[in-house]
Order: C-alpha cells, then sequence, then structure tokens
C-alpha cells in the first residue's frame, strides 16, 4: 500500500521528527513522517531510516513507446493501489485510483496554502473558469493505467464549486452532456459555457451552460461545426467563438460563434490559416489572436497566426513569429501583449523553452528573456496582473534533480511532472523563480488567477505510475 494512504489511520498524526501535523506514515514502519522527510518510493512514501534499505528485485511496471504526452499512446502503466488518506469528504465511486493527496502542511510557508478537500474524483483537462468569486470545475479526464493519458481513458462528467474566501466547496447539480476533454469553455459573466470535447468513444458537437446562481444547467443549441476538440476558443463579451480543432481523421478550418442571449449559433468567416488545433488563442478586446498549432494528420508543426474581428466578421494575417511552431504551450492576454512560452513538437523536436510577446497594435513580435525553467510542456499558466505565472508542467527524464517528496520515474517513461515555476514581467523583460514548494509536480493542472493569487487543483501526476490528481494549492506571490 501507498505510505499515508491508509483510509484508516488516525487523525492528528505528528511527524517524529519534525513535531508538526501530518497525514502520512512510512509504509514500512507505520511511523508519521511529514514532506519536510518523507522520501517516495516505488512503494510508498518511506522515512529516512527505511528509504535507503535495498529493496527486492521487481520487474518493470510500465515502459515508453516513445514521443510526448497526449501525442503518444504509453503503455503498460498500472493504476494506483490506495486513494488518499486525507479524511476528505466521501468520493464517489472513480474509474481508477485518484492519486495520493499528501498535502503541504505547514511546509508552503507565507506563499503556498493547501486548498480544502473537494470531493471529486481526480481529473485533469477539465473544463474550468472563474467566476469572479468562484472556481468551476466540470468534467475532464481520469487517468487509467495503460490507456493514460490518451482520449481513451476514462472521462467524468461532474464537477464542482470552490469558494477560495470560505475555502470550501460544494458539488455542482447533473449536466445534460456526456462525460467528455478537453472542451471549450467561457465564462460569459453568468454562465458557463462548454462546448464539444471527446469522451473514450467518440468526438462531440454538443453543449450546455450552467448558471451557478440558479445552480442549474440549460442545454446548448446545435451548432454547425462537426464533432472535434482541440479548439481555439474565447469569450468576446458577447459571443463564443470557436475555430479549427480536429479528430481522429482530420483538422479543421472553419468556425462559430455562439450567442448565449439569444441561444443561437452563427458560422464565421474562412479565414487565412490552414487547418489545426491545439494552437494559441487569446481575445485582445477586439479581436481573437490564433498562433501556432499542429496538424495531427499531417504531423507538423504551425508557426504562424492570424486575427479575427467579430464585429467586421474578417480574419488578417499576423506578423511572423520568432519562435518554432507548437502545441501545448503557456499563453496569456497582458491586455496588451500575448505571451507565449514552452510547449512541444510533434517532429521529433522535443520540448521547448522560449517565448515571444505579440503586440497586435503594432503587430510586432519581440522575443522573452530566457526562463530560470526547464523545458516542459502544458504547465498551469495565469496572468496576475502584472505577471506570467508559470508552476509544473510535463518535462524529460534527468531535466530536474529528485527531492524528497519529488516523483520517482522509472528511467524508460518519457512522463515527468515537474515541481518549480517561475513569474514573468513582461515591463522588465525578466522572470523571477517561484518559492518552492514540496507539491507533487503535474502537467494540465487546472489554474486560474482569483485576484489574489493562483488557485492550482487537479492535473496528471506520477507516483508508481501515472494518475489523476484530486489536490490543490493557492500561491500568493
Amino acid at each position: 500500500m501507498e505510505g499515508g494512504s491508509d483510509p484508516a489511520a488516525p487523525a492528528g498524526l505528528t511527524c517524529q521528527r519534525h513535531g508538526q501535523p501530518t497525514r502520512i506514515t512510512c509504509v514500512t514502519c507505520d511511523t508519521p513522517i511529514c514532506p519536510a522527510c518523507a522520501i517516495r518510493t516505488e512503494v510508498g512514501f518511506k522515512c529516512p531510516d527505511h528509504a535507503s534499505k535495498a529493496a527486492a528485485p521487481r520487474k518493470s511496471r510500465f515502459q515508453a513507446v516513445g514521443g510526448l504526452l497526449l501525442l503518444v499512446a504509453i503503455a503498460g502503466f498500472i493504476q494506483l493501489v490506495r486513494t488518499t488518506g486525507r479524511g476528505e469528504p466521501a468520493k464517489p465511486p472513480c474509474p481508477t485510483e485518484t492519486a495520493p493527496d499528501v498535502g503541504i502542511g505547514s511546509q508552503g510557508g507565507p506563499h503556498w496554502t493547501e486548498m480544502s478537500p473537494s470531493g471529486l474524483c481526480g481529473r485533469y483537462h477539465a473544463a474550468h473558469v472563474w467566476t469572479g468569486s468562484q472556481l468551476l470545475i466540470w468534467g475532464g479526464e481520469n487517468c487509467a493505467g495503460a490507456a493514460c493519458p490518451t482520449f481513451r481513458a476514462p472521462h467524468l462528467a461532474d464537477g464542482a464549486a470552490y469558494t477560495p474566501s470560505a475555502d470550501a466547496w460544494r458539488k455542482l447539480p447533473s449536466s445534460p452532456l456526456s462525460a467528455r476533454a478537453p472542451a471549450a469553455t467561457t465564462w460569459t459573466g453568468t454562465e458557463m459555457v462548454v462546448w464539444g470535447g471527446v469522451d473514450a468513444d467518440a468526438f462531440l458537437a454538443d453543449g450546455a451552460a450552467y448558471d451557478p446562481a440558479r445552480d442549474r444547467w440549460r442545454p446548448v443549441a446545435a451548432g454547425p461545426l462537426a464533432p472535434r476538440n482541440g479548439v481555439s476558443s474565447v469569450w468576446t463579451g458577447r459571443e463564443l467563438l470557436v475555430w479549427g480543432g480536429g479528430n481522429l481523421d482530420a483538422a479543421f478550418l472553419d468556425g462559430a460563434a455562439y450567442d448565449p442571449g439569444a441561444d443561437r449559433w452563427r458560422t464565421i468567416a474562412e479565414g487565412p490559416l490552414s487547418r489545426r488545433s491545439g494552437a494559441v488563442t487569446a481575445w485582445t478586446g477586439r479581436e481573437m489572436v490564433v498562433w501556432g498549432g499542429v496538424d495531427v494528420a499531417a504531423g507538423v508543426e504551425l508557426r504562424d497566426g492570424a486575427a479575427y474581428d467579430a464585429d467586421a466578421n474578417r480574419w488578417r494575417t499576423i506578423a511572423a513569429s520568432p519562435l518554432a511552431g507548437r502545441d501545448d504551450a503557456a499563453s496569456v492576454w497582458t491586455g496588451r501583449e500575448l505571451l507565449v512560452w514552452g510547449g512541444n513538437t510533434v517532429g521529433g523536436g522535443g520540448l521547448l523553452d522560449d517565448g515571444a510577446a505579440y503586440d497586435p497594435g503594432s503587430d510586432l513580435w519581440r522575443p522573452m528573456a530566457d526562463a530560470p525553467l526547464t523545458p516542459r510542456t502544458a504547465p498551469a499558466a495565469v496572468w496576475s496582473g502584472r505577471e506570467l505565472v508559470l508552476w509544473g508542467g510535463i518535462g524529460l527524464p534527468g531535466a530536474v534533480d529528485s527531492g524528497p517528496l519529488d516523483r520517482i520515474i522509472e528511467p524508460r517513461t518519457v512522463l515527468v511532472p515537474l515541481d518549480d515555476g517561475a513569474a514573468y514581467d513582461p515591463a522588465t523583460d525578466r522572470w523571477r523563480a517561484l518559492e518552492p514548494v514540496p507539491l507533487l509536480g503535474r502537467g494540465f493542472p487546472i489554474a486560474v488567477w482569483d485576484g489574489e493569487g493562483m488557485l492550482m487543483w487537479g492535473g496528471l501526476v506520477v507516483v508508481s505510475s501515472p494518475a489523476s490528481s484530486s489536490e490543490g494549492v493557492r500561491y500568493r506571490p
């Protein structure tokens, strides 16, 4: 069993080495240990006395079969044996076991704090929005051993709302939508609109809207677009714009706009861009900027871009970027520039650690200063009002040093969730490293800025094998 994961473990444990409250026990001797001294092994957390003892020889549990996350089939993984022992609300039956939630205790210092348990199954690629007072989460993908992390892994159709001021969660009512991830999602000011996505069997083209004030869902009118995921989408203040995306057979270059007030769709003009999915997208207040992405069918990354004027229903080509084409890059809109950093390539180039900023007013790009981070894809990324804040993501084996609560990765895996971050100030073109936190590294986490800090929840982690997380933290600069 995983150390600290026994549901019968007594509450209120105290670390024998550091005297602080903990929820973790040594898998060998059951001694209470905390994040400062817990050492992760292939069989669970151990105290320093037992972690150094050689384990019995065992066959590798999984192996990589090449490529990058979501663009490859990763076979041979096993699901975790235990779920968390934090004493959280009872969770609904989950398709697979959720990764252990070890918490960060008092080790977060003045900048990092734990979010209360959500009661949700672990997930990544979930629909999520910040309403101004609550974080809404719905759907997502749940790891399932050998099927993780491809779209054939189990998908979820439930959700919850988190209120930071009360550090409290509430369950969302049942949705008219089937389970899915990742879907186009936006906050309209009164509703969370969710459209499209993919489940374990098919791509989808339906949608629904959730009103938190009334705590109810409504179906969205049928649209003109074919089923797809990986779309570019933004909220204009009046419409949800959806463009591009793809399915197993092809990528798309068409788009549509949904007006929630009228519950009506309209097609948008054809643009100058080729078919693609996973492009960087931002709403500038006047235009939807689309850049990069990948044509999965052709196996190529794209490095061009265009901007769509919703009022005029027309596109314009934007200036050439200094960046190579990429997928799953971190991006934010600052109010003046689109910042793009990191990502991955499908053509064998691997992970990236460079970035650039695009100013639509001048139609110019500028390179960003070098970041104090290793190459990665799919990190948490939010705009604080002053900085691009990044944390986690998926890296390569050997990219970072292991630590007391670092993930244990067998040498052949391509899955290395990272556990560090940095913040970029575009005004000074400077980076700073984020304060460290003893949190499991993760890729594809949910992340929003709540006005005072970054809320980060869930994601894809690795303990003894890949799994979905259900723990969350708040970061305050």
